[in-house]
C-alpha cells in the first residue's frame, strides 16, 4: 500500500483493483503499465473535494512532491507515465491521472510557471508558498525537519485519463 498521510482513511484494496481494472477497460487506447500508485492529494475532506474538481475541470493539471517525504515513507519515486489513482479523504478512488513531466526545483526557487499546474484558488505564489509551507512542516516535523528554501520539490505534471463521474 503506498504511504498516505494520517487523516485520510486507507483504500480498499478489492476497491481500488475494481478502479483499476474499470480504468484499464475505459482507456483502450492508453497504454497503461500493470502498476498504479495511489495518492490523496489535500489537507482534509472538504480541500481534498475541491482539488479533485479542480482536476476534473482541467484547472488543476500537476501537484508537488517532496522527495524527503517520499525518501522517509518508502514512496515509489515519481516517474514520467506513472499512473495515480487519486483518492478521496474516505479512501474511495476518484480519478486516474497519469504523469507527464517531473522537474525538480528548489523550494526557495519556485516561481509562478510552477505554482501555473495548481489549482486556481492557490495558484499565486503568494497562496502557494505559505499554504505548502505550513503542509509540508506539518509532514517533515516527525522526521525532524522542517521547509527551507533548499529544499528539493518535485514539479509534477499530469493528465487526467479516467473520471468514473463522466462516463
Amino acid at each position: 500500500m503506498t504511504f498516505l498521510p494520517t487523516g485520510c482513511a486507507p483504500p480498499d484494496l478489492a476497491e481500488l483493483d475494481t478502479f483499476w481494472t474499470n480504468a484499464r477497460h475505459s482507456l483502450t487506447d492508453v497504454l497503461l503499465s500493470d502498476t498504479y500508485e495511489v495518492r490523496w492529494i489535500g489537507l482534509d475532506d472538504e480541500t481534498t473535494r475541491q482539488v479533485i474538481e479542480l482536476i476534473q475541470s482541467g484547472d488543476k493539471t500537476g501537484t508537488f512532491t517532496l522527495p524527503w517525504i517520499v525518501e522517509r515513507t518508502g514512496q515509489p519515486e515519481p516517474a514520467v507515465g506513472a499512473p495515480i489513482i487519486l483518492v478521496d479523504f474516505d479512501g474511495h478512488p476518484q480519478l486516474l491521472v497519469r504523469l507527464t513531466g517531473i522537474e525538480e526545483v528548489p523550494f526557495g526557487k519556485i516561481t509562478a510557471a510552477h505554482t501555473a499546474i495548481d489549482g486556481t484558488p492557490v495558484r499565486a505564489l503568494e497562496v502557494w508558498k505559505p499554504l505548502h509551507t505550513s503542509y509540508w512542516n506539518s509532514m517533515l516535523a516527525p522526521h525532524g525537519l522542517v521547509v527551507t528554501d533548499e529544499m528539493p520539490v518535485w514539479v509534477e505534471t499530469f493528465d487526467l485519463h479516467y473520471d468514473p463521474a463522466k462516463r
